[in-house]
């Protein structure tokens, strides 16, 4: 602890405290640019390629996040939880920011192993399953550093650099469809969204080496060495809440990813996958809405520490906006489609309606937010793990009942099972959270 209140490191932090509001709403801003143009550059890609490149393209993208959701060790909320509460609490940050950066080098390790050894047999539709498989684990590896660099961005308050690694992943991505040979494959464009993603963290990775150089004056680069020893410990917290965090996203993620095998490996392919594939954009476009929010409503929560009224309050302060969101969402995506879907070829007119189930289904993640964060937040996984496991074992009991499936199937078990996950966070919030002292709002 520093207790010292001139102390230079004391300072540092109060200084982080003081700029992170303003920070943020620029990094807001940024966000929503961002999420308009990976949507500008979905559009394109859906127009000038094959409707069998683009799902076999986001069939990669759905296996790299299901392998992500398995070694990624839930590092982003756990490390940005944890070095918010040092720096209210004056802390060193030292031994948190080496052991999330040894964490994280094992989950690269772990999603390298498990893409080339469970899911190489996964990938054989792509007729190249040997670059299917590199593509993915580059993929996979570089999510993982983003998650990283995301959660100690925002615990510095320098989330404007993660605003500007999504302009810059979402115009690459706009730029390399405009650009890429009409004949390009989904490998071709899965390597595409690789490059995008090597240059976003690399931006990342950078801006962040700038601002440890400025806290190396507040002594910060001094104290590594005399972290280690603290380091260990740290790691074996945060490892311990990511194999909770695990149980949590892996299965959502891994239910979603069989939804999509089914259809790839059904009668209609990879071309089936990409009317599947537009309600999952427009799903993961939805949901990314209250993501970009999250580090902000973490922040304030674990900085209300104990105090279970101040983070009920925060809650359910957020469930308003958050509801507010789900429905302008929702309406947006019906505008979208009715004017989008005629401009595409005729292959997508069946997608309407897959992308209308599936607004719906993101809604409710949107809405279910508050609940998460509010247990997150004090690193408390069981909730979530029940509410997760609730909804995917629904999906993937109801995945199994089906030989194939079309979009339009998927989609709605999809949505059943996000609904149930809702449901059942929002009652164990409410109980938890049932003798809090009310606050007085002014």
């Amino acid at each position: 602890m520093i207790d010292a209140e001139h102390h230079p490191l004391r300072r540092f932090l109060d200084t982080l405290i003081i700029r992170s509001r303003s920070k943020n709403s620029i990094y807001l801003a940024l966000s929503l640019i961002a999420r308009v143009l990976n949507a500008a550059g979905m559009f394109i890609a859906l127009q000038r390629f094959a409707p069998s490149t683009f799902g076999e393209m986001s069939y990669l993208q759905a296996t790299a996040v299901s392998t992500v959701a398995f070694c990624s060790l839930g590092i982003e909320i756990s490390v940005n939880a944890q070095l918010t509460r040092k720096i209210k609490e004056g802390s060193r940050l030292a031994p948190t920011i080496l052991a999330a950066c040894a964490l994280a080098t094992m989950g690269i390790v772990l999603a390298c192993i498990a893409v080339s050894l469970a899911f190489a047999s996964q990938l054989t539709v792509t007729g190249s399953a040997r670059l299917a498989v590199v593509a993915v684990c580059i993929y996979s590896s570089f999510m993982i550093l983003t998650s990283l660099l995301t959660a100690m961005s925002f615990a510095l308050t320098a989330s404007i650099n993660v605003g500007v690694s999504y302009i810059l992943t979402s115009s690459l991505f706009a730029a390399f469809a405009i650009f890429a040979d009409t004949r390009t494959s989904g490998i071709g464009l899965m390597f595409f969204s690789v490059v995008a993603q090597v240059i976003a963290v690399s931006y990342m990775a950078i801006a962040l080496a700038r601002l440890a150089k400025s806290w190396r004056l507040h002594g910060g680069y001094a104290q590594v060495h005399a972290s280690l020893p603290a380091a260990r410990s740290e790691v074996k917290t945060l490892f311990m809440y990511g194999v909770k965090q695990i149980l949590v996203v892996s299965t959502i993620t891994f239910s979603q990813w069989l939804i999509q095998r089914k259809i790839v490996y059904g009668d209609g392919g990879a071309s089936e996958n990409a009317i599947y594939s537009i309600g999952n954009q427009i799903f993961n476009m939805m949901t990314f809405i209250p993501l970009i929010i999250t580090p902000i409503v973490i922040t304030r929560l674990a900085a209300a520490g104990d105090d279970l009224a101040q983070r009920r309050h925060i809650s359910l302060a957020s469930l308003k906006l958050f509801s507010g969101i789900a429905a302008i969402a929702c309406v947006a995506v019906f505008v979208g489609l009715r004017i989008g879907i005629p401009f595409l070829p005729p292959r997508y007119a069946a997608a309407e309606v897959t992308g209308l189930i599936a607004s719906f289904a993101a809604a409710f993640q949107i809405v279910k937010s508050p609940f998460s964060l509010f247990f997150l937040a004090e690193l408390k996984a069981s909730p979530e793990i029940a509410s997760a496991t609730a909804g995917a074992l629904f999906m993937i009991v109801a995945t199994a009942a089906y030989v194939q499936l079309t979009p339009n199937q998927g989609t709605t078990i999809r949505l059943l099972g996000c609904a149930l996950q809702g449901l059942v966070l929002a009652a164990m919030f409410f109980i938890e959270t049932r003798r809090a002292p009310k606050i007085a709002v002014a």
